[in-house]
């Protein structure tokens, strides 16, 4: 679900036209895949983000160790 209460979401005379040129991730507000809620609120449901976050500063460390 998008907000389009956005300056620059506005004037929509072409919703898809709208969304593809205009819209970016963070006009997403929640997701629904298959009926089952991933995203409410623009905070993740389904995925510990502080652990993702933390993962991928690891394995970041260790690309560039081994640079």
């Amino acid at each position: 679900m998008i907000d389009l209460r956005k300056p620059h979401l506005q004037h929509v005379h072409n919703l898809p036209s709208l969304l593809a040129c205009s819209a970016t991730g963070a006009d997403v507000d929640t997701v629904i895949v298959n009926g089952r809620v991933l995203m409410r609120g623009r905070r993740l449901l389904v995925i510990d983000e502080d652990e993702l976050l933390e993962q991928a500063s690891r394995r970041a460390r260790r690309i560039t160790e081994g640079l």
